[in-house]
């Protein structure tokens, strides 16, 4: 037996699963240094693989393998701490929260008892339709990529090797494995430059992770241990040090989860060779990985509705790392108290399948029976004061206001990205360019504009000249340039210019300036990036004023951690009225770095500056609600609710007048 082993328990193997979760919990905490954290999840995968093939693998060799008792005892393990997770956020909503989020959880609790929580946050990703403080269950996307797998990889297995002879198996079975590991990489490839979100999400794009693992599972299979080796202590320790310098490298390279692509090689490959080593690595023994890891499904579990729940109140501004201590703590104590008193009482061993899953059936049961209540009650609006819910017909009304979805060019290349008209009857003398932060001025343009109006925005997208947004998918350089062009060269009078522009200026997304063909360099410090991007928007605005139009660029308003809409409706459930407001201080640290560029241009014949912080701000605060209309100013974290901005009716009014 190896001396990575106790019993057949292996030590290193828990000591990764505790890495693990320490990764994963410290990248969701965001603390500093952890954004590589997200590999965590692909070690999981690789430890799935790994393990999985070792339990049915055996069990097909010997003529005793059984679909019903392998999945019945995957069941045991992963159903009771789910359902319980899902039956407490749903208590927890029911004591705490009002309708519109209960039935939230209650959604996303449905697509994760049911394994599939992978395509439904798959389906509602994408720009504006995320909501950081209300994606309770968003972290069940990997447990479900898991139980699709643990469903369908002994079928797998059955098909390679059914018709094959004995002694040829395990090679037939490696081998297949292989093709497939491969196919699935490549896809993943693939998809993480044209569709990042499902490569992320989905099964086929992910397999080949759980596959590395499978594939170390059957080249070992039957070699004497080899823990005692030096050789083999070496590989365990280099397959250590690349999963922990991958996390490393991802984070100094500002290498996001979603679109990571050939970065996951790293994780992948460290793990894979610490699975074959087998080897007495001692930092793995190290005894809070060993605890970490005999807990680490269950902290997993918690961790992230924990911080999701913290989103919700002040305390995360007022107190940061008191806060991240105590999701730290409670997420290991839940952890704990998890598998001592839910996942090992119920995971019960026996013959007869079941026997097995009974218990863990009863807990799903009474989850499932739970979810139902909230779902067919709409979120149980008894408990809203006069038992009626008006955040339904809010968000209605947002929809049937706000920029079409029809018009949303967010991540399409530029020969997908169309103009998109408010027709007027006149031709179109104005234009509109920039991100969503320019979108969502269409509705007051719907209401007030005398003529038509041309809109050609592009989703996160900030229309600086000559930035590549490096993540994939974007195409923010030929957008910006296309959209400059029809500035300077079509017929428009009037050229409005807004966007969220802290995505560009601040520490935010990545991207590289474009200083000559196939040359994009990052500059060395921040104040040089900011200084470079003024320069080109001030060149752009210049050479756009020479060809006489009008150029309006708008400045960024105050912007919320949390989306403004949903946590008003909250504040009037929980106090019956409204108390956020946001600090001033904050908008100044996003903002001032562009003042240089107005300032510069403030006396420019056809240039001019709007703004909204005068009628938002005071020297101390931004307000989000407007009393007199009885509606936030915001829909979410920084876009302005449609209503509200139609009523600001004077804003470009100067600038919009018949052809």
């Amino acid at each position: 037996m190896s001396t990575a082993q106790r019993d057949g328990y292996r030590i290193d193997l828990n000591g990764l699963r505790g890495l693990a979760v320490a990764l994963v919990v410290a990248f969701h905490l965001q603390l500093k240094g952890a954004t590589g954290g997200f590999i965590g999840v692909d070690v999981f995968f690789v430890l799935s693989g790994y393990l999985m093939t070792q339990m049915v693998w055996r069990r097909m060799e010997e003529g005793r393998f059984h679909y019903g008792d392998y999945l019945a005892r995957r069941a045991a393990r992963i159903w009771p701490a789910l359902a319980v997770l899902v039956s407490g956020l749903l208590l927890a909503g029911l004591l705490w929260l009002p309708p519109f989020d209960l039935l939230r959880i209650a959604e996303q609790g449905v697509a994760t008892l049911l394994f599939v929580s992978n395509h439904h946050f798959l389906a509602s990703s994408g720009y504006i339709t995320h909501a950081g403080d209300s994606l309770w269950l968003l972290h069940t996307w990997s447990l479900s990529v898991e139980w699709q797998f643990y469903m369908l990889y002994p079928l797998l297995l059955f098909l390679l090797t059914r018709w094959v002879p004995v002694a040829r198996r395990r090679v037939v079975a490696m081998a297949g494995v292989a093709v497939l590991l491969l196919a699935s990489f490549a896809w993943h490839l693939l998809l993480a430059r044209q569709a990042a979100e499902s490569g992320f999400f989905l099964l086929p794009a992910r397999v080949w992770e759980l596959l590395a693992g499978a594939l170390v599972a059957l080249l070992v299979q039957g070699r004497p241990a080899a823990g005692a080796s030096g050789r083999a202590g070496l590989v365990s320790y280099l397959g250590l040090a690349l999963v922990l310098g991958g996390a490393l490298l991802m984070a100094a390279a500002r290498v996001r989860s979603v679109g990571a692509g050939a970065w996951l090689v790293l994780p992948v490959l460290g793990t894979a060779m610490v699975l074959w080593a087998d080897a007495d690595n001692r930092l793995l023994r190290l005894g809070v990985l060993q605890r970490l890891g005999l807990w680490s499904y269950a902290i997993y579990l918690w961790h992230w509705p924990l911080i999701i729940g913290m989103r919700l109140t002040d305390y995360p501004q007022e107190h940061p790392l008191a806060t991240t201590v105590a999701i730290g703590l409670a997420s290991v104590l839940l952890g704990w108290a998890s598998h001592a008193l839910v996942e090992r009482p119920l995971m019960r061993r026996g013959a007869g399948s079941l026997r097995v899953i009974a218990a863990p059936l009863a807990t799903m049961v009474v989850a499932g029976a739970s979810v139902g209540v909230v779902l067919s009650t709409a979120g149980l609006p008894v408990r809203q004061p006069g038992h009626s819910d008006s955040h339904a017909a809010y968000w209605a009304s947002v929809r049937a206001r706000y920029f079409p979805d029809a018009c949303s060019n967010y991540k399409k290349p530029l020969q997908e990205i169309k103009p998109c008209r408010i027709d007027k009857g006149t031709p179109a003398r104005a234009l509109v360019i920039g991100d969503s932060h320019a979108e969502h001025y269409y509705a007051w343009f719907v209401t007030h504009s005398p003529g038509s109006v041309d809109f050609y925005t592009a989703a996160e997208c900030p229309p600086v000249p000559h930035w590549r947004r490096t993540q994939p998918g974007y195409h923010c350089a030929a957008y910006s340039a296309e959209a400059w062009r029809k500035a300077q060269q079509e017929p428009y009078d009037t050229v409005v210019v807004a966007a969220r522009w802290a995505t560009i200026g601040l520490a935010g997304a990545p991207y590289c300036h474009e200083r000559g063909a196939g040359v994009c360099s990052v500059p060395a410090t921040l104040s040089a990036k900011q200084q470079a991007v003024l320069d080109e928007m001030r060149a752009a605005i210049v050479a756009t004023l020479a060809r006489g139009k009008t150029v309006v660029l708008v400045d960024s308003a105050a912007e919320s951690t949390l989306r403004v809409a949903d946590r008003v409706a909250r504040e009037q459930f929980w106090y019956g009225q409204v108390r956020l407001s946001l600090p001033v201080s904050a908008l100044h640290a996003q903002t001032d770095w562009m003042e240089p560029l107005f300032k510069g241009l403030e006396a420019t014949p056809g240039f001019h500056r709007v703004s909204l912080r005068r009628r938002l701000c005071d020297a101390r605060s931004c307000r989000v609600y407007d009393e007199a209309l009885k509606r936030p100013i915001y829909y979410d974290e920084s876009h302005f609710d449609p209503l509200w901005i139609e009523q600001q009716a004077d804003l470009f009014a100067r600038f919009v007048k018949p052809s």
